[in-house]
């Protein structure tokens, strides 16, 4: 008895400290491994570790985000900050979306619509995103998220 109950024990502590994957898939093919650990994200490559990331929540059909992508872009050019941006408005396909990347001059990574729509999911079950666009999900190089406005974001990343 004692040994059942022992060993519940530790598969409910280790169900606890189970980390839930990531695998974003951008819109040019490459991957973004994650793992979340209870809200902190770690991220496989070097480059992202550092932290000084954001996720850029934006719409292909949305005004305020043509005014923003700029801005984004711009700020990921400086080196400054990271970023991997997140079509969240509409139902777009993979084609249609690396498309409106090409013609927006976007450089940063951007999610395919599957990876995307997981990542809205969790935020939105953790109160973090309410599905707004255009919205940024700060992540410091401690894989903390933080729900930030472009004025908040600027003056971090400086």
């Amino acid at each position: 008895m004692f040994k059942t109950l022992l060993l519940t024990l530790l598969l409910a502590c280790s169900t606890l400290t189970a980390a839930e994957s990531f695998d974003f898939k951008t819109v040019d093919g490459k991957r973004i491994a994650v793992q979340n650990y209870d809200g902190n994200f770690v991220f496989a490559d070097p480059k992202y570790k550092k932290g000084n990331l954001v996720f850029f929540f934006f719409g292909t059909k949305c005004p305020y985000c043509e005014i923003d992508i700029p801005k984004v872009e711009k700020l990921y050019k400086s080196g400054d900050v990271e970023v991997i941006g997140v079509e969240a408005q509409t139902r777009v396909d993979g084609a249609a979306l690396h498309r409106f990347t090409k013609s927006k001059g976007i450089t940063f990574p951007v999610v395919d619509k599957a990876s995307g729509n997981r990542l809205v999911r969790y935020l939105d079950s953790r109160r973090m995103w309410a599905g707004g666009v255009p919205s940024y999900i700060w992540v410091d190089k401690f894989g903390n998220l933080e729900a930030l406005d472009f004025k908040e974001l600027s003056k971090i990343a400086q």
